[in-house]
């Protein structure tokens, strides 16, 4: 793993959910987490949160290779954020794990603001609506310009990438969505503050893809490294799930 860079991990889980494979990454989790995946009501969601947290462990190895991914152990911090808790690496490691219906991603990265989110894409959603109770001023009045289904597009644009920024500031859903704003552009992706909220839109880059037709997904960088970081992008750990 480079020093300076974000490991993306994506996973699609009808490409993924092979026979055996939900046993072996079950097989990785803890106590605490196979419980909790057996308080899930229905059994896609039960599949999903295994897929998800196996797959952090296994790309938490591929950037540690001498521990196994059975052997990492997590706790949270003020505001619910998960982190490393053991074995101590040389260099500490941070991440950010999402989930959505069909598929799973996490980000690796030696550096602590980076934020990772991805969503299920609905044409069905009413994205003015759901603007208005949490969006800016700014980005309504964008998706009020917009026809549908441009407003549909945009509206998960700036939905996973302002869920992005708070995983990476750790804030969960402490900061109100509506106290800074997304800007995106084909030439770029850029974020303001309202006067209150101690940032500086300076610091942060963003990057937008889609894993699937049905999936918009965000990450945010507030490494502040010049630039942002290079981003590398790995498919599902497959083979080592089956071992």
């Amino acid at each position: 793993m480079a020093d300076d860079g974000i490991e993306l991990f994506v996973g699609l889980i009808e490409s993924i959910d092979t026979p055996g494979v939900v046993d072996a990454c079950r097989r990785l989790l803890s106590i605490e987490e196979r419980v909790r995946a057996e308080l899930f009501m229905f059994e896609r969601h039960r599949r999903q949160y295994i897929f998800a947290h196996a797959l952090l462990r296994l790309a938490l190895s591929q950037a540690a290779p001498d521990i196994a991914p059975a052997d990492w152990s997590f706790a949270t911090g003020r505001y619910g954020r998960p982190f490393v808790a053991a074995p101590a690496t040389s260099t500490a490691l941070h991440f950010s794990l999402t989930h959505a219906d069909g598929c799973v991603a996490c980000v690796v990265s030696r550096h602590e603001a980076v934020g990772v989110d991805v969503e299920t894409v609905s044409r069905r959603v009413a994205p003015l609506s759901t603007a208005l109770r949490f969006f800016a001023p700014e980005e309504i009045e964008t998706l009020r310009g917009l026809p549908e289904p441009a407003a549909i597009e945009r509206f998960f644009d700036y939905w996973t990438l302002k869920e992005a920024y708070l995983k990476a500031r750790g804030f969960g859903l402490n900061l109100p969505l509506d106290a800074f704003a997304m800007q995106v552009s084909q030439e770029a992706i850029g974020i303001s503050f309202k006067p209150d909220i101690a940032d500086d839109p300076r610091g942060w880059r963003f990057q937008l893809c889609s894993p699937s037709p049905s999936h918009r997904l965000a990450i945010a960088d507030g490494s502040r490294a010049a630039g942002g970081l290079p981003i590398s992008r790995h498919a599902w750990p497959l083979q080592q799930a089956a071992e």
